[in-house]
Formats: C-alpha cells, sequence, structure tokens
C-alpha cells in the first residue's frame, strides 16, 4: 500500500521522505517527482541527512545513460515539467520507489502530467502534499488512484458512494471516506508539535546593489514619488 504524507508546510517532509527512501534504498533505484522550484532542495537534503544514497537531478548530459545506469541506493530527482517530455523513458525503469513531493501538482485527472505519473512502474508509491483536497473531492480520488489504485474504485464509483453525497450534506458518508483513507495518510499540523519545535532563526543578509540595479531602483524610485505627488495635488484641487 502506497502513503501520503500530509503534514503542515516546515515540518520535514522532505526528511521524513528520505528516512523511507534510505530504508527501501538496497531494493533499487528512488524517483523523486518535484516542482522545479525544490528540486535542488532534494539534492540538497538528501546529501545533508543521507549520505548513502547517491542523488542526482535528471536532465543534463546523456539521459539515456543515465537511466540505464540506476540502481540501488541511486535517487533520480526529476521536475514535472521534464516528466511530461520523459514519460516513455521514465515508464521504461522499474523504480523501487516513486515519491511525488507537492502531488496537487498531478490533481487533476485529465490532464497529461497525471497521465504519464499513472504510468510510472513501482511496487510502493507516496505522495507529499500540506494540501491534498484544493477544490473538490475529485482531487483526492486522483491522488490515491495514484499511491492505492482501486481503493476508493473507479470516479464514478467515487462521485456516487462519496462526492456528491458529502457536497450534499451526508455526514456519513464524509465518516465512511474518512474511515476508508485515515490508514494512508500521516499528517502533523504545526500546532500538534509547536512545543517540539526549535526557535526560530534569523539571518540577516545585506545586499549591496550593483550601478545597474541602483539606477533601476532610483528611477522607480522617483517614479513613485512624482505619481504620489500628482495624486496629492490633484486631491487639494478638488477640495
Amino acid at each position: 500500500a502506497g502513503a501520503c504524507l500530509a503534514d503542515d508546510m516546515g515540518l520535514g517532509k522532505t526528511v521524513q521522505s528520505l528516512a523511507l527512501i534510505l530504508s527501501r534504498a538496497p531494493l533499487g533505484p528512488t524517483l523523486v517527482l518535484a516542482p522545479t522550484s525544490v528540486c535542488m532542495n532534494w539534492i540538497d537534503e538528501a546529501q545533508r541527512f543521507a549520505p548513502t544514497l547517491h542523488p542526482q537531478l535528471f536532465g543534463a548530459g546523456d539521459r539515456e545513460t543515465v537511466l540505464s545506469a540506476l540502481g540501488p541506493f541511486d535517487l533520480l530527482v526529476v521536475s514535472y515539467g521534464l516528466l511530461a517530455s520523459e514519460t516513455e523513458r521514465l515508464t521504461e525503469v522499474s523504480w523501487c520507489t516513486v515519491v511525488a513531493d507537492e502531488a496537487q501538482a498531478f490533481k487533476n485527472a485529465n490532464t497529461l502530467r497525471s497521465k504519464a505519473v499513472m504510468k510510472l512502474d513501482a511496487p510502493f508509491r507516496m505522495i507529499t502534499t500540506g494540501t491534498p483536497i484544493e477544490n473538490h473531492l475529485g482531487e483526492l480520488w486522483n491522488l490515491f488512484n495514484f499511491i492505492n489504485p482501486g481503493l476508493m474504485g473507479s470516479l464514478d464509483q467515487f462521485n456516487n458512494q462519496f462526492a456528491r453525497p458529502i457536497e450534499n450534506g451526508d455526514a456519513e458518508a464524509r465518516t465512511r471516506l474518512k474511515n476508508l483513507i485515515q490508514p494512508f495518510v500521516l499528517r502533523r499540523l504545526k500546532s500538534d508539535v509547536l512545543a517540539e519545535l526549535p526557535p526560530r532563526t534569523d539571518i540577516v543578509l545585506t545586499v549591496e546593489l550593483s550601478k545597474e540595479e541602483s539606477a533601476l531602483y532610483e528611477a522607480l524610485r522617483r517614479e513613485a514619488k512624482s505619481s504620489l505627488e500628482a495624486v496629492e495635488s490633484d486631491n487639494q484641487q478638488r477640495m
């Protein structure tokens, strides 16, 4: 069975995921799907917290060679954008583990991204997301169809048994859905672990603008000042 790690932001979903990946690493290669903005963070944290893993960012170099050389303890980080264009190659690999970070990125079952994710070959799949539902319950069905295919039946069955009744205020249907997914979801709120969190560390960095940046900043400042003076002058004339 797959799993959904749905902790609040900032509680260490990446580190928890790395602990799971490390426990399964001897069985084969791991694929991590993530937004482009956090791909390098995965590399950095893997090197810091799981030094026995071999993390690498997919994209540069000979991609076919990279994929054919994968083995135990290898961790390949792939952006969702690149997944769409490299679906055929990535689905040919037998992954030991697939972790989809910020999984709301493929919440819509009708998108090419979602269809590509569903084709990945792995005996264990996990998603991390602080927002498993953003718009409607159909998004939850799609995410669980990735980690536990068939658990909620087809989309039509899910809509008939859960989505429509819940939208109409059926408390029993809501309880049944909660009981169905609860064994596969780990969720912590910041309020639950506030006493365990370390004190906040503030780091102040002073940045000196280049000549070009200073010139642009000064031009924008003068423009804003002129606009404000014009508005004040106009208000005074009206009064």
